[in-house]
């Protein structure tokens, strides 16, 4: 996928990013790819690139939740019938992770959180 091998492309170029894990596609009033991928000493990172002007956001390790962190919080809070994908872009400049989730009544909903902290952003439900 292009995407992922420009992302990737600019992550390592960005950043002390040694190896890509996961690619992700976020899209709202804009869209995101990231990468989620380990330094040299083997730690966690995250690099966000914005897709129109090429803006790249470096989340170096510890300073976001992981993606099974992000769904743990959305599980507890919004206890759905099925858990669908999780993305991570940015939310008026802030990192956040969107959980996407079946609802009890077959209906989509989104549960957005800071990726920092998990903090509560929002959430949307019955789509």
């Amino acid at each position: 996928m292009q995407a992922r091998e420009e992302t990737t492309k600019i992550a390592q170029e960005s950043s002390n990013l040694m190896t890509v894990n996961k690619f992700y596609w976020y899209n709202n009033k804009q869209t995101y790819f990231s990468v989620s991928g380990v330094n040299k000493k083997e730690e966690s990172m995250m690099v966000i690139v914005e897709q129109k002007g090429g803006k790249v956001i470096v989340l170096n390790p510890g300073e976001f939740i992981s993606e099974n962190e992000a769904k743990k919080i959305a599980y507890t809070e919004m206890k759905p019938k099925k858990m669908l994908e999780t993305r991570i872009g940015l939310e008026n400049g802030i990192p956040v992770w969107e959980v996407t989730y079946e609802q009890k009544n077959g209906k989509l909903g989104y549960y957005i959180v800071t990726a920092k902290d998990g903090k509560w952003v929002k959430d949307i439900k019955n789509i």
